[in-house]
């Protein structure tokens, strides 16, 4: 029973830190006018997955 409760309670730290993290990327997102900024800041929090990055630049364009 512990262990599921420590699973549990891990999860649910790595969920709200996944959070803030999306929160403080999309509040720089916000912050820059610059296409180019905004650009290097999607590569960077997707570098890894290819199809992930042209879906939010196609939706960077649309905006």
């Amino acid at each position: 029973m512990d262990n599921q409760k420590y699973k549990l309670e891990k999860l649910k730290n790595t969920q709200k830190a996944k959070s803030r993290k999306d929160e403080l990327f999309n509040s720089y997102l916000n912050k820059n006018n610059k296409v180019e900024d905004k650009i290097a800041l999607i590569k960077f929090k997707q570098k890894d997955d290819n199809s992930l990055f042209l879906s939010s630049l196609k939706t960077l364009m649309k905006k």
